[in-house]
């Protein structure tokens, strides 16, 4: 993406922060031309860089970067850091701020936001969109769009090409659907939402009837309610409810290829990585985190501020917070740790019981 040029001044005045020099010169300009945040040691003179991590502190040594988001806690100590490895401190300037990760998310935000293309609102030719339909006027209907009966787009919503939402289905104000999403009917999905190319939001949950070895289809007339501020990766699979409804929480985000059966409940804020799965019926709590193809196991309760590390696999309800690890068993994190270099010792453990038992013949 190409950036838009601004002024470094404009983005302290928006963003906070305190400008200061490696060098610690008295002059510094706050009127430095900036065309995008690039990693320290791609920027050159007219980027923004940022130090999140002092661990790689030693980038700063050779970076090109105009202006470097870092730590203000971190500062005089990297001066040090620059001044005993070179001798003398580069005359970059430093943007002093509490959490330099978090700002490089908010300024990386404002760049996109100003600099990306955004069509014209409106309604495209080559969409279908039925007459009960209701589409505010500043939404975007991209082509070959179907919009069902009864459906209704919120203000400065984008619906990408090819999207389809089902009849009665709700998108809340300024919410990004991308091309090829599927929303069926009657789910609902809030306001400044994010939802990635491919996802499906709404198919049956997978539930069955055994009659003689043979499946009988349930159906699911439930929903799927997804809150505000929510983001779903590409390709995440979200199922509606079979009688009550499967729900989303207030800002919780989803990575790819992820599935959430038939409902399920994830708390505000909660956040998965990649491949990850949640079988019916389980609750996730507020805060959650979950690895990356960790497995969660049907009607189970998982309390708010857990966090369940990738890979693991969730056989039963979690009675308090923590880190869990495992896939068996799963245990806090910590125990697994001990568990893990147990199992590493079994082989040289059996050894000794069969050289004890020699010697006691």
């Amino acid at each position: 993406m190409n950036f838009i040029e601004t002024k470094l001044s404009a983005l302290l005045e928006q963003f906070g922060g305190r400008l200061a020099s490696f060098g610690g010169e008295p002059a510094l300009p706050g009127d430095i031309r900036l065309a995008g945040i690039q990693p320290l040691e791609n920027a050159g003179a007219t980027h923004l860089g940022f130090l999140a991590n002092p661990k790689f502190r030693d980038q700063l040594l050779s970076s090109k970067a105009a202006v470097v988001l870092v730590r203000e806690s971190q500062f005089e100590s990297l001066c040090q850091y620059l001044k005993d490895s070179t001798g003398s401190v580069p005359t970059t300037l430093a943007w002093l701020v509490n959490d330099p990760y978090l700002y490089y998310a908010k300024v990386q935000q404002w760049w996109v936001a100003n600099s990306e293309f955004k069509p014209a609102p409106g309604i495209h030719p080559r969409a279908v969109v039925d007459p009960s339909a209701t589409v505010a006027s500043s939404a975007t209907i991209a082509a070959n769009c179907v919009i069902g009966a009864n459906t209704k787009v919120g203000e400065g919503s984008r619906i990408e090409a090819g999207v389809v939402l089902g009849n009665h289905v709700e998108v809340g104000a300024n919410t990004r659907i991308y091309p090829n999403v599927t929303v069926y009917d009657e789910c609902k999905i809030g306001s400044n939402c994010v939802v990635h190319a491919g996802v499906v939001i709404g198919a049956d949950g997978f539930g069955f009837a055994n009659e003689k070895g043979a499946w009988v289809k349930i159906p699911q007339v439930g929903r799927v309610l997804i809150a505000d501020h929510v983001e779903i990766g590409a390709n995440t699979t979200i199922d509606r409810g079979a009688l009550d409804d499967t729900l989303i929480g207030f800002g919780v985000k989803l990575d790819n290829q992820i599935q959430i059966a038939h409902n399920v409940t994830v708390g505000e804020h909660s956040a998965m990585a990649g491949c990850v799965g949640i079988a019916g019926s389980t609750s996730i709590g507020a805060r959650c985190t979950v690895g990356g193809a960790a497995m969660v196991f049907g009607h189970l309760n998982i309390p708010d501020g857990t966090h369940v590390s990738g890979a693991s696999v969730v056989m039963s309800s979690i009675k308090e917070p923590g880190a869990f690890t495992g896939i068996f068993p799963l245990q806090e994190h910590k125990d697994w740790e001990k568990t893990a270099v147990t199992l590493k010792q079994l082989l040289k453990l059996r050894g000794e019981v069969r050289e004890l038992k020699n010697k006691l013949k």
